[in-house]
């Protein structure tokens, strides 16, 4: 677990909805794709060794790296953005999807985060999350592949701008 620690906000709903056409009037989210694109070479993914801490830097706080395992599918939160976790309510980092979610939340994650892992592409997400007491937060968010070489994505670099 990472070293913040906040008090758990019980998610009652998560709802994510593909936005096919991302999110151009968003500067941050297309920036960082932008700088996705040019760290991939002719076909190939980026790795998460091309991005240094600096490239990364206008970002801090709202990203996140999402560790890919693929027999069998699993997810694991590498690193939770610290703005991303003051919103939640909670530092997932380290934790498997599994042992936090369960049931339909634990499918719409898998089924999201796959999306990106699949394609191979950018995919670009509005959520709304409802917690217990009635309180949402909405967001942006893009999911961005990662691999070494060839290979299988291996991770998601993650970028949440909330409203």
């Amino acid at each position: 677990m990472g070293s913040a620690q906040f008090a758990w906000r019980e998610i009652r709903n998560l709802n994510l909805t593909e936005v096919p056409d991302g999110f151009p009037a968003d500067p941050g989210i297309c920036a960082l794709v932008d700088l996705w694109r040019s760290k991939g070479g002719e076909g190939r993914l980026p790795a998460r060794s091309d991005f240094s801490h600096a490239d990364l830097f206008p970002w801090i706080g709202f990203v996140s790296l999402v560790d890919v395992e693929h027999a069998p599918r699993r997810f694991r939160w590498r690193l939770v953005g610290s703005m991303i976790a003051e919103k939640m309510g909670r530092d997932a980092t380290g934790c498997w999807f599994d042992d936090l979610y369960e049931g339909q939340m634990l499918d719409s994650y898998v089924e999201c985060y796959s999306r990106a892992t699949d394609r191979r592409l950018p995919v670009y997400l509005r959520g709304d999350l409802e917690f217990v007491g009635k309180e949402f937060i909405h967001f942006n968010s893009v999911h961005l592949p990662l691999a070494e070489g060839d290979a299988p994505v291996n991770m998601l670099l993650l970028c949440l701008q909330f409203d």
